[in-house]
Parts: C-alpha cells; structure tokens; sequence
C-alpha cells in the first residue's frame, strides 16, 4: 500500500471516530445540562417547568438568570447589618402575638430591604409596600441563582400571606409565611442569628 492511500484511510477513520464522539457528546450534552441545573435551583427547577410547561424553555429561562446573575453586582451583608437585621427580625416576631398581619408585612418589608441592600435590583412596589406580580417574579428569579431552597419558601411566604391576609383569622397561614420569610432572611444573612425569637 502506498503511504497516499495509507494516509487517506487514517484519516478517514480519524474523522469518522472524531464525527461518532461528536455526535455521543451532542445526546449526551442536553443530559448533562439538565442535570446541572436541576442541581444548582433544585425545587426551581420543577417551578420553572411548570411555568414553561417544557424541559426547553425551563432551562432556556434558568440559563437566562444564571446570565443576567453575572451582570447584577452582589454584596456580602456587613456584621453590623446582619446584627440590624437579625434585631429588625425579631421585632417582626415579637409583634406577631399581637398583630400576625401586621408581621407578615413587617417581615415582607424587611426581606425587601435586605435584598436592596444586598444588591438584588428593586422592582416597582405598590403603595402599600406589596411587590405587583410581576415584580415579586421577578425577585425570586434573581433569589433562585443564589438562594435556590430560599425562593421556594420565599414562594410560599407570598402564597400563606395572601391566603391570611385575606381572611385574617387564618393565623396558621399567617405563622407558615413569616417562617417562610424567616427561612430568607436566613439565606440572605448567612446566618441563624434570627432564630433568637422563633415562632412555633
């Protein structure tokens, strides 16, 4: 054989295996990301899919905030503001034997400021100080990057308050949501610190 025809045949079977692990590496590509985004927003995830009602526009829009969390410029809380913070939370708690509605809003104004602290882009708030719908989605995307679990009871701290809220005789709705955002404060602190004062 000559060296021609002999090169001409390697590399022919080196394109034809480079082509084969292509293609292996293409099916098992969607795997492999669907995997890693599953692990980084855990139940976010399954939020995501029944927003979308598809694996691909659930993982194009969990991509989606993994890219814009890299252009929004976070910030560790200082000790001093983990100490305001965590006192700021247990005056939400101490206020909620008399007032649970009142906690509940008190503690949903506190997660606010953290997160503006933090660094989390504010949305437009209604006068009362409640996020429209779109706003709170659009905190608890940026939240599921950082604070995967976190969201999920940030999630159900909304859905409890507005079921208490109302029928404000609901008091264990009530209790579910400022546990919720007790869970967030936590996440964005870092810290138990707030469980000082627990409501259980």
């Amino acid at each position: 054989m000559e060296t021609g025809t002999i090169v001409i045949i390697v590399a022919a079977v080196v394109i034809v295996i480079g082509g084969a692990a292509i293609i292996a590496w293409l099916a098992v590509l969607p795997a492999l990301r669907t995997r890693r985004l599953r692990a980084r927003f855990g139940p976010e995830y399954e939020q995501a899919l029944a927003a979308h009602g598809d694996r691909d526009g659930a993982e194009q829009d969990l991509a989606g905030r993994l890219r814009q969390r890299r252009d929004t410029e976070l910030r560790a809380p200082t000790e001093q503001e983990r100490s305001d913070h965590a006192r700021a939370w247990t005056d939400v708690q101490k206020e909620f034997v008399d007032d649970p509605v009142a906690a509940v809003r008190g503690a949903r104004r506190l997660t606010d400021t953290i997160m503006r602290d933090l660094g989390y882009p504010d949305g437009p708030v209604a006068e009362d100080g409640v996020h429209d719908d779109a706003s709170f989605e659009r905190r608890a995307r940026d939240l599921s990057v950082d604070h995967a679990e976190a969201v999920a009871r940030y999630r159900a701290a909304r859905a409890a308050g507005h079921l208490a809220e109302a029928d404000e005789t609901a008091t264990e709705n009530l209790r579910e949501a400022l546990i919720a955002y007790r869970g967030l404060v936590e996440a964005l602190l870092g810290t138990e610190t707030t469980r000082t004062a627990q409501v259980e």
